[in-house]
């Protein structure tokens, strides 16, 4: 972890992706019940029975049952039943020389690329109506392939709800984890789908990702095939402590909503014999202990023309300044 200020690496703590928007419900659509006029104008927590109704923020992870939430904390509680039984049976079934703590930190951000683009989906019907979805991919960083298996739930065709994802050399404990029926499902164009997202997700039961999610998905539209593959990123994290230490450049980002936090981007080139040079860029914003920043993002890059799209905002620090200006970084 990089000691600093207003720019230390702090893990997403982010895992379940979950789609807000008001309490009033739309249509029903698929497997989603139908509710009578009368019905919509109050709304129950499916956790703690919180009374919703009006303006008061509503959350949805499925639509085959109809759950609704009014936070974070009571979809987690919700699930998480379901979470330990699913925690359960992967560390029964992992074998003991499968990936060190170490190794499964660094081939943490499969999970990104898996459930963007897995190889393979199975769908598992559960015995209370939810449609729980399998999704694997299989990488080869090295000379031994990995696989990253996430399992969640779905919303209108997109995952929604990460119950837990984990990446692993054992074929064996990916074979326990394909349960269901095979299903595969039309691939969205990634420049559409970026689209979608910065244009704010309003339609139907889905609503607008997370900051960190809305960023993952511009990379995903803004990347160029022949860069550096994603599954390589791991290989380049020693890069990130002397990116935020020691910038080229910075730009802040200021948010428009008073709601959300100010981004912070950090650039930085390093020589590199092979292909020319190794661009770095860190994505962060403030958070609730604000003498820190949270890094959202990290992406090594050869591909100079990526670095204007994170050339906007405010600049805080030019090429050939010796520290940021506004001491962001210590």
């Amino acid at each position: 972890m990089v000691g600093m200020k207003k720019g230390t690496k702090k893990a997403p703590t982010s895992e379940r992706r979950k789609h807000p928007r008001r309490a009033k419900k739309p249509e029903a659509k698929g497997g989603a019940r139908e509710a009578s006029d009368a019905s919509l104008a109050v709304e129950h927590c499916t956790a703690c029975e919180k009374t919703l109704k009006g303006d008061d923020r509503a959350l949805f992870v499925e639509e085959e049952v109809g759950r609704i939430f009014c936070s974070e904390d009571c979809i987690t509680q919700h699930f998480q039943p379901q979470i330990d039984l699913i925690e359960k049976q992967y560390f029964k079934f992992r074998p003991k020389d499968d990936l060190t703590p170490e190794e499964r930190e660094q081939f943490a951000h499969l999970r990104w690329i898996t459930i963007q683009e897995p190889d393979e989906i199975w769908l598992e019907k559960q015995a209370n109506g939810d449609k729980r979805h399998t999704l694997i991919s299989q990488f080869k960083p090295g000379s031994k392939p990995v696989w990253c298996v996430c399992i969640c739930l779905y919303l209108r065709g997109e995952p929604s709800f990460l119950y837990m994802a984990f990446p692993t050399r054992s074929k064996a404990l990916v074979e326990r984890f394909r349960r269901g029926d095979r299903v595969e499902y039309e691939k969205s164009d990634p420049a559409a789908q970026t689209s979608d997202v910065l244009d704010a997700k309003t339609d139907g039961l889905a609503a607008g990702w997370s900051q960190a999610e809305t960023i993952r998905a511009e990379i995903h539209g803004t990347r160029d095939a022949r860069d550096i593959p994603e599954e390589e990123y791991g290989l380049y994290e020693n890069l990130l402590e002397k990116t935020l230490s020691e910038p080229d450049e910075l730009w802040i980002v200021e948010s428009k909503d008073d709601g959300e936090p100010d981004r912070y981007q950090f650039l930085k080139s390093f020589p590199d014999e092979e292909g020319g040079p190794i661009h770095y860029v860190v994505v962060a914003q403030e958070s609730d202990q604000t003498e820190h920043l949270e890094v959202l993002e990290q992406i090594p890059t050869r591909n100079f023309a990526l670095l204007r799209h994170y050339r906007r905002g405010r600049q805080e620090l030019t090429p050939g300044d010796d520290e940021p200006s506004n001491k962001t970084v210590h």
